[in-house]
């Protein structure tokens, strides 16, 4: 029980602080989809969406998405990139600061699903809490790190290609090529029934018609964010508008 008020705490710590944040810095360009965002991350850390998303591929692969992706995704979008002397003198120097970030992004989204790990990772509801954190962190530290290179759009749309598209799109594919890439270990241990048995029987699914979903999902995921390239170029155009 203390570690679901905990997690539940420490969500709405987050996001109550980056909205003070955003507030007092004048950051603020589209309050809408910057109150959605903090709804898909408070949604997606939910402590018992945890439950349920530990005994089943497609939950945890839509936790993550929520998360590590579309929360940060609507955050850059909603704030306003402010022009400084600051930022341009910052913008000058070597991208390997946020080429470091991104690679770990994608380094996460790596080991948090590979099969050797994955069960391991979801037997322990402190790991996969502390794993969650993880990812939604490096997605916030992702959103402030844009902040200064939100004029770097080619650098900014490959990379993001590389390190969030790509893993999203083949573990994806990965999910519907190997069809029992998750079944063998989950069931094992009786997770996958013991989260389906807490699920309406319309949504209780087979093993690997959870992992084909969860594949859908991340397939989908990748697309949508891979399209929001060029969205969230003209979110930050519209920002540089809005800030003059």
């Amino acid at each position: 029980m203390w570690l679901v008020s905990v997690d539940l705490l420490c969500s709405v710590i987050v996001i109550i602080t980056l909205q003070q944040w955003a507030v007092k810095q004048n950051l603020l360009a589209k309050p809408g989809v910057f109150l959605s965002g903090n709804l898909v991350f408070l949604l997606g850390m939910l402590p018992w969406f945890d439950e349920l998303a530990r005994y089943s591929i497609s939950l945890h692969s839509l936790q993550s998405v929520m998360v590590h992706h579309f929360a940060p995704l609507l955050w850059i979008g909603a704030l306003r990139h402010k022009q400084s002397s600051t930022i341009r003198a910052h913008n000058t120097l070597s991208h390997w600061p946020t080429t470091l970030l991104m690679s770990i992004f994608a380094v996460l989204t790596w080991v948090w699903m590979l099969p050797s790990f994955h069960p391991l990772l979801m037997q322990s509801a402190i790991i996969y809490s502390g794993m969650k954190w993880l990812m939604a962190l490096s997605g916030l530290a992702l959103c402030l790190s844009m902040l200064s290179h939100h004029q770097k759009s080619s650098y900014w749309q490959k990379l993001n290609n590389a390190t969030v598209v790509v893993p999203l799109l083949l573990w994806g594919l990965l999910m519907f090529i190997f069809p029992t890439m998750y079944a063998t270990t989950h069931t094992s241990h009786h997770q996958h029934h013991m989260m389906m048995s807490n699920l309406p029987t319309w949504l209780q699914l087979s093993p690997i018609q959870d992992q084909f979903t969860g594949g859908l999902i991340f397939i989908v995921s990748g697309f949508l964010y891979w399209q929001s390239n060029s969205i969230s170029v003209a979110f930050t155009r519209h920002a540089r508008r809005f800030s003059k």
